[in-house]
C-alpha cells in the first residue's frame, strides 16, 4: 500500500532534524576536545617557557622554593586556576539566566550584569576615593543588581517576552557604555587606567583569589543544589508552574541575586570578562543535553576551559607585543567568531514571528512641522550658540571666546560660519538621516524590530574595515587614502550585512542578535587594543571611533549630503517591492516581485548608508534602533510615512547632539556618537513602557 505523501513529508523531515542534532553534537563534542586539547598543549608550553624545574616540581609547597621559582608558580598555577574556576563560573551564570527567562540570548553580558557592576566601581573610584572601595565586592554587587533589576523592570509589561528582554538589556548596555564615554572625556587618567582594568586581568602572585572563588563556587553548586526542581518547572509556563506549587517571583529573585554575588565578585577580582559565560551556554545548547543538572555541569567545564585557553594565549601575546594584554579583550577576539560559527550550525531552524514591540499611536503625521523643528534646531545650531559660548565664558577670557566663537567682534563675517559650523552641522544632518533611513529598511526587511546597523554589528563591520585597511594598507606597500578606506569599510560592511540577512531565513531572529553581539564584542576587542598599544597612528583613530564632526570640512560635508540625499532617494524608489518583502517572500513573488535583485539592491543601499555615515563621524549608537521606532509612535504606521519622519528625526537628533556636545562643557567637546546614545537610550527607555 502506498503511504500517503503527508506522511512520507512528515518522516522525512524528521530524518531531516534527526541528521542534524547528530551532525550537530559530532560537532560540539569535537569543539569540546578541541577546547581541551588547545588548552593543555598551550599551558604545556607556557610551564615549559617559564619553569626551568622539573614539571613535578611545581606542585611542591612553595616554602621549599627559591624566591624567583616561588614567583614563577604562583604566577602559573593560580592563573591556571583562576581562569578555570571564573569561566566555569561564568558559563554557569548563564544557564541560570537562560533557564530563568527562557532566552538562550541570556548571559551576563546581554542582560547588563557585568557592566553594571563595572559603571558602579568606576563611579565610586571617581568620586569617592577616599572611601577605599575601588575593587570593593559590594560595590559591583550593588551595581550588578541595580543594572539587571533595570532590564528585569523594563521587560516586565511584556511578560519576560524573550526579544524584549534582549533590547532592554541592549538598551541598558549601550547607555552605560556612553556614560564610561562621557566620564572618560573629563576624567581621562583615571577613568582610562580602571577601564584598563576593567577590561579584565587573569594574571595573579597568591593564591587569595582562587580560595575566594572556590568559595563562591561550592556555594553557587549548594543554592543550586537546593532550587534545583523549581529550576526545572521554571522552565514550563508560568501558570503551569504555579499551579505546582513554585514560587515564581521567588525563584526568579533568589537566582538574580545569585547571579549578581556571583558575577560581582568575578567582576572585583579580575575585571569584565565579556562573552565566556554567552560562549559556554551556546556551546551547551549545541550539545542538546536533556537534563538540566548536565547542562550546569557542561557550562562549568567549557567555560573553564575557554578562558583558560584565553588566558595562556593572553600571557603569550603580552610576551611577543611587550605591552599589556587584558583577558578581556581576546575574549571578544575570541568568542566572536566562536559564537558565529555556532550559530551557522543552527541554520535549519525555523523562524519565530516577530511582533511590534512599541504600540504606534493613532495621530497623524505632520511632517511639515517636523521640518520645522529641525530647521529651528539647526538655526540654533549655527547662530544662537555661539553667543551662548561668549556669555558664559570668564571675562578675562572673553576675547579669546569671541575669536574661537567667530573669529570676529560681530556676525558681518559669513565665511568662518560656513567654515568651521555649517560642516559640521551638515554632517551631522546628513548622517542621521543615512542611519535612521537604514534603520528603517533594515528592520522592515528582516521583519525584526530590534534590527539596525549599530544592533546587528553593520556599523561596527565598516568600522572594524577601516581600522584594519588604517593598518594594513602601509604595510602592503599601499598608501593609505579615503577611497581605499572606503572600499575597505563598504566591503566588511557588506560582508556582516549579507551574513545577516543570509541567516534570517534560516535561523531565529533573536539569533540575528547575537551576530549583532559577537560583532561588538570582536569590535570592543579592538578597541581595548587600539587604547593599551600606545601607537600614536591608531590613538588618532580613538576621536573617530566615539562618534564625532570635529574632522568634517567644507568638501566632506557637502559630498556626505549629496550622498544622504541620493541613497535616501534610492530607499524611496525601493518602498513597494520592500513592503512585499516584509510580508514574505511567497508573497512579493506572486506580485511580481524579483526577490534575490530586490534583496540584493536592498542590501547594496544598507551597506552604502551604513558605511558612509560611518566613514563621515566614526561608529554611532542607536540612531538607526531609536529612530523608527519613534517615528511609529508619532503615527508612520505605513513606510511610506514612516521613511520621511524617521529621516527628519535622525536629522534632529544628530543636530541637538553634535550642538549640545560643543557647547555645553565648552572649551571641552562632548562626541556626537556619545550624547546621540545616551539621549536616545534615555528616550528608548521611556518608550518602553508601551512594550506589549
Amino acid at each position: 500500500m502506498t503511504r500517503p505523501s503527508a506522511y512520507v513529508a512528515k518522516n522525512t523531515k524528521a530524518h531531516h532534524v534527526v541528521c542534524w542534532l547528530k551532525q550537530g553534537l559530532t560537532s560540539a563534542r569535537m569543539m569540546v576536545f578541541l577546547l581541551l586539547t588547545m588548552a593543555l598543549i598551550t599551558s604545556y608550553q607556557l610551564i615549559t617557557w617559564q619553569w626551568q624545574l622539573p614539571i613535578i616540581d611545581l606542585l611542591r609547597p612553595s616554602s621549599s622554593l627559591s624566591i624567583e621559582d616561588m614567583a614563577v608558580q604562583l604566577r602559573l598555577l593560580p592563573t591556571m586556576l583562576v581562569a578555570l574556576l571564573s569561566g566555569g563560573l561564568l558559563g554557569v551564570v548563564s544557564i541560570l539566566l537562560q533557564q530563568l527567562v527562557k532566552n538562550t540570548l541570556a548571559s551576563d553580558t546581554t542582560l547588563s550584569v557585568g557592566s553594571g557592576a563595572q559603571m558602579a566601581l568606576l563611579l565610586v573610584t571617581l568620586f569617592l576615593p577616599s572611601l577605599g572601595l575601588y575593587g570593593s565586592f559590594w560595590v559591583a554587587f550593588i551595581g550588578a543588581i541595580v543594572s539587571m533589576g533595570t532590564v528585569f523592570l523594563l521587560a516586565m509589561p511584556s511578560r519576560m517576552n524573550p526579544l524584549v528582554l534582549v533590547l532592554s538589556g541592549l538598551v541598558v548596555n549601550i547607555l552605560l557604555s556612553a556614560v564610561a564615554s562621557l566620564l572618560l572625556i573629563f576624567y581621562s587618567e583615571t577613568a582610562m587606567g580602571v577601564m584598563v582594568w576593567g577590561s579584565g586581568v587573569l594574571t595573579q602572585s597568591s593564591w587569595t583569589v582562587v580560595q575566594r572563588l572556590l568559595i563562591v563556587a561550592a556555594g553557587l553548586a549548594g543554592f543550586v543544589t537546593l532550587l534545583y526542581r523549581p529550576l526545572v518547572l521554571i522552565s514550563l509556563d508560568d501558570r503551569q508552574a504555579k499551579s505546582l506549587g513554585v514560587p515564581i517571583n521567588g525563584i526568579r529573585l533568589a537566582v538574580t541575586l545569585l547571579a549578581a554575588f556571583v558575577t560581582a565578585t568575578i567582576v572585583s577580582d579580575l575585571g569584565g570578562l565579556s562573552f565566556i559565560g554567552l560562549g559556554a551556554a551556546t556551546l551547551v545548547n549545541m550539545l542538546a543535553l536533556r537534563f538540566l543538572y548536565q547542562r550546569l555541569l557542561m557550562s562549568f567545564v567549557l567555560g573553564g576551559l575557554l578562558l583558560w585557553l584565553t588566558s595562556n594565549i593572553t600571557i603569550f601575546l603580552e610576551h611577543r607585543l611587550q605591552f599589556a594584554f587584558p583577558a578581556g579583550a581576546l575574549t571578544g577576539l575570541l568568542g566572536a567568531p566562536l559564537i558565529i560559527w555556532l550559530i551557522l550550525r543552527q541554520r535549519h531552524q525555523t523562524i519565530d514571528s516577530v511582533t511590534p514591540m512599541i504600540v504606534p499611536e493613532r495621530k497623524p503625521v505632520n511632517i511639515g512641522r517636523w521640518v520645522v523643528v529641525v530647521m529651528m534646531i539647526a538655526s540654533l545650531a549655527l547662530f544662537i550658540a555661539p553667543q551662548i559660548q561668549v556669555l558664559t565664558s570668564p571675562v578675562s577670557s572673553l576675547q579669546q571666546s569671541m575669536t574661537i566663537a567667530w573669529g570676529l567682534s560681530d556676525f558681518s563675517d559669513w565665511s568662518l560660519i560656513q567654515q568651521y559650523r555649517l560642516p559640521r552641522t551638515v554632517s551631522a544632518a546628513a548622517t542621521g538621516v543615512m542611519l535612521a533611513t537604514a534603520g528603517v529598511l533594515l528592520q522592515t526587511l528582516t521583519r525584526n524590530p530590534m534590527a539596525s546597523p549599530e544592533v546587528l554589528g553593520v556599523s561596527s563591520g565598516a568600522a572594524l574595515g577601516v581600522i584594519l585597511g588604517f593598518v594594513l594598507l602601509p604595510s602592503l606597500g599601499v598608501t593609505v587614502s579615503m577611497g581605499y578606506l572606503t572600499l575597505s569599510g563598504f566591503i566588511t560592511a557588506g560582508w556582516v550585512l549579507g551574513l545577516i540577512i543570509w541567516l534570517s531565513r534560516r535561523v531565529q531572529p533573536s539569533y540575528l542578535l547575537l551576530i549583532g553581539v559577537a560583532i561588538s564584542a570582536l569590535m570592543g576587542g579592538v578597541l581595548s587594543l587600539i587604547k593599551l598599544s600606545g601607537d600614536p597612528r591608531l590613538q588618532a583613530v580613538l576621536s573617530w571611533l566615539s562618534g564625532t564632526t570635529y574632522a568634517t570640512n567644507p568638501n566632506t560635508a557637502w559630498w556626505l549630503t549629496v550622498a544622504a540625499i541620493v541613497l535616501y532617494g534610492c530607499a524611496f524608489v525601493l518602498i513597494k517591492p520592500l513592503q512585499l518583502l516584509s510580508l514574505g517572500r511567497m508573497v512579493a513573488q506572486g506580485r511580481g516581485v524579483a526577490t534575490t535583485s530586490t534583496e540584493k539592491a536592498l542590501l547594496l543601499l544598507i551597506a552604502l548608508l551604513s558605511t558612509a555615515s560611518t566613514l563621515a563621524v566614526g561608529p554611532l549608537s542607536f540612531v538607526g534602533l531609536i529612530i523608527p521606532h519613534l517615528a511609529v509612535t508619532m503615527g508612520a504606521a505605513t513606510l511610506q510615512k514612516q521613511l520621511p519622519l524617521a529621516a527628519i528625526l535622525g536629522a534632529g537628533l544628530m543636530v541637538f547632539a553634535d550642538w549640545f556636545g560643543r557647547y555645553v562643557v565648552f572649551p571641552y567637546e562632548i562626541p556626537a556618537g556619545t550624547l546621540a546614545a545616551i539621549v536616545g537610550a534615555g528616550y528608548f527607555i521611556y518608550l518602553m513602557r508601551k512594550l506589549r
